[in-house]
């Protein structure tokens, strides 16, 4: 019963780091009102727009989430440390890979998020599971 709820405390972290970046970055650069998210070619046209920052906040929330989502996980989870941790970071991982290739992001943006999300999930993982709790 720890390891599930490992995975959820990660994961709610992960979710509520993810939100409130996406407050930030709606904040600075608002979605237009009269975007239809259906229509691909408009939302690509959108992103055209955006400056590069924009991008950035979204690509360190996604590292961030994983990282807290691999530590969380890993340091709940009593044991298993490291596979707890490793699921919880494989959801976050996925999600963010589904999201890059539903629309058209720029190559950097890909590259950068994919990394960083697959990197700091690890060291997150690494270091809650490395962490000596009784």
């Amino acid at each position: 019963m720890r390891q599930i709820l490992s995975i959820i405390a990660g994961l709610t972290t992960a979710y509520l780091i993810i939100v409130m970046a996406q407050m930030i970055k709606e904040g600075l650069y608002p979605t237009p009102m009269d975007l239809d998210f259906s229509d691909k070619s408009k939302v690509d046209a959108w992103f055209a727009t955006l400056p590069s920052k924009a991008f950035l906040i979204i690509a360190i929330s996604h590292a961030l989430a994983s990282f807290s989502a691999g530590f969380i996980s890993s340091l709940v989870s009593g044991i298993n440390r490291y596979i707890f941790g490793l699921i919880s970071v494989s959801v976050i991982f996925v999600t963010v890979i589904i999201f890059l290739f539903t629309y058209n992001f720029p190559t950097w943006f890909v590259i950068t998020d994919t990394v960083a999300t697959a990197v700091l999930g690890f060291l997150g993982v690494i270091l809650g599971g490395s962490r000596y709790t009784s």
